[in-house]
This record gives structure tokens, C-alpha cells and sequence, in this order.
């Protein structure tokens, strides 16, 4: 399907003027509330424990809006073949597809809590502990799951045994910290902090403050009210991301009155590039991180810049 005929993708006008990429993503729509709203259900098979799940303020009656083309490719050879799998499944019929969703979300927090603990899973582990009957669409809830566990937590799903299909957690992109912390305790933050440096990067790296609220407002993200995942976002950025080195916040020079701008900050630089910022990007909008020209440039000078 063309990225532009589903409404639960970027969308990103596109804007070729001086070979930059479109500035000002306020029109970029991600399935934020979607998957938020899919996150209020909690599986209660095998061995999941309902104490042991992070906790969200959401409605558990939501639980049939599970997180959907969320278009990254997250997990490699093993997701690709998850895809092509799964596009061989029949479409089920509404009332299949709402227990298919259940079990997205299910699986979802099934990988959580695995992340939490340092476990690996497996295939079997998770047709015995969470899909169960529906095996045969197997493939489509594993890359759904695992495409919510990159966009909206910044977790890459790795194949350690291709013979048993066994599979462990890490943080995408090269980065170390997930904020498990921070916010509301027990769900990683990453996936913000890429979406933050996904932002400035694409904004000629450097965004003003008042540019990138407008943007996050369109994410479901306002300063000042609890997000189901992130907390209060403005203390999470400016606190938390700055102190962790990951963002510099400076004032704008001669800005009166006083304005602030974001940038890359030096741990960003040592743990991620952005080239593996900018196909992360294009990901998510499915389309080639060289349509970005401006972008695409940069992110080659400073591939040469570090070898």
C-alpha cells in the first residue's frame, strides 16, 4: 500500500526548494495515541504477571486500537521474513481482527516485561504464552509488536538463534539509555529521545523551542500534561535528555524576549550518527532517506568525519 493512503503513517509534504528536506513536520502524524490507547490491556496468559507490567492511565476498553503501520524495520532479516509471511494471511474478518489486535498489544507488553527482566524469548514462548489459537497469524502480530517496539520505545527486537528462533531486546540506534526511570517508571523512553534527535536533525540541525512543540502538539505531546509513556514531556526534555547529555538547550542569541533552540548533544554524537537517524526517519514515513538530499549530504559528511 502507498504510505499515503494510510492515515496512521507520516505524512510529510514534500518540499524540494534549495535541495533541503521538508522543514516543519507539524503535518507528521504518528500512531502516538493509537498505540496509547492500545496500551491500557494487559495479557493475563502464561507467564505474565499483571504486577510485574508497567501501569498507564489508560481505559483497558481501548484495547481494540492496537499500534499499526508504524513502517520502521525494526528486527532485521527475521522482520522481513515476518512480513512476507504475513502477507500471505488471508485479512481477517472484523471480529478476528479485534482479537488479533488484542494479542498485538498483548505481545507488546509480553516484550516489555522481557526487556525489564534481561530475558530472552523465543517462537515458542510466545505462541505458548501469548498467541496461543492464533498461530497461524504468527507473523502479522510479531511485526506489528515489534515495529510498536521501536517507534514508541526505541527497542530493537535481535534474532540470537535463527534455529530456535530465540530473540533478546536492545536499545535501537546505538543508543544506551532508556529513561526506565524517568516519567512514569518502567517503560523505556527512548523512542522520544530518537524522535527528538529525528527532529532536530531533519530541521537543519537545530530547532527552536517553540518550532518543536508545535511539532510534538501534533504528536499528542504538550508541556505540562502526563503522557502515557513519557511523563510530563517538558521535565523528561529539558530536564532529563539535556542532563543526560543527549541535548543541549542554548538561549537564542539576541532573542528578546529570551528564547531557547535544541541541539544534538555530545553523547548523542558518540552513541548514534545521522545517517542511522535519518533512515530511522525514512522509516517510519517508508520512504528513501535520499529523497532527503540536504539531509542525506550531511549525514555522508559526517559518516567520512568519523572513519
Amino acid at each position: 500500500m502507498d504510505p499515503t493512503e494510510n492515515s496512521q503513517t507520516f505524512n510529510v509534504p514534500d518540499n524540494t526548494r534549495s535541495q533541503r528536506p521538508a522543514r516543519g513536520l507539524e503535518a507528521a502524524q504518528v500512531p502516538v495515541a493509537e498505540v496509547g490507547d492500545a496500551e491500557a490491556t494487559v495479557p493475563t496468559s502464561g507467564e505474565v504477571s499483571v504486577g510485574e507490567m508497567p501501569s498507564s492511565p489508560q481505559s483497558a476498553e481501548a484495547a481494540s486500537s492496537p499500534p499499526a503501520a508504524l513502517g520502521s524495520n525494526a528486527g532485521g532479516a527475521s522482520t522481513e521474513a515476518s512480513r512476507n509471511q504475513a502477507s500471505e494471511v488471508a485479512l481477517p474478518e472484523p471480529s478476528l481482527q479485534q482479537e488479533l489486535n488484542r494479542k498485538i498489544v498483548d505481545l507488546v507488553f509480553f516484550l516489555l516485561l522481557k526487556y525489564r527482566r534481561g530475558q530472552v524469548t523465543s517462537r515458542a514462548e510466545i505462541l505458548h504464552a501469548v498467541i496461543r489459537e492464533y498461530e497461524a497469524y504468527y507473523s502479522a502480530i510479531f511485526s506489528k509488536a515489534i515495529d510498536c517496539m521501536r517507534l514508541m520505545f526505541g527497542l530493537d527486537i535481535i534474532e540470537r538463534n535463527p534455529l530456535v528462533h530465540s530473540y533478546s531486546l536492545v536499545h535501537a540506534l546505538g543508543i544506551t539509555y532508556d529513561g526506565l526511570q524517568h516519567g512514569f517508571p518502567g517503560i523505556p523512553k527512548t523512542g522520544l529521545l530518537i524522535i527528538m534527535l529525528c527532529i532536530i536533525f531533519i530541521e537543519d540541525n537545530c530547532v527552536s523551542e517553540e518550532a518543536l512543540w508545535r511539532i510534538l502538539n501534533g504528536l499528542g505531546l504538550y508541556a505540562g500534561r502526563d503522557h502515557f509513556i513519557y511523563g510530563e514531556p517538558r521535565r523528561l526534555i529539558t530536564e532529563h535528555f539535556v542532563q543526560e547529555r543527549y541535548l543541549e538547550c542554548r538561549q537564542v542569541p539576541g532573542s528578546d524576549p529570551p528564547s531557547h533552540e535544541f541541539l544534538w548533544g555530545p553523547r548523542a554524537h558518540a552513541e548514534t550518527t545521522k545517517m542511522k537517524i535519518l533512515r530511522f526517519f525514512a522509516s517510519i514515513i517508508r520512504r528513501d532517506p535520499r529523497s532527503y538530499p540536504y539531509s542525506y549530504a550531511d549525514a555522508l559528511r559526517d559518516e567520512l568525519q568519523r572513519t
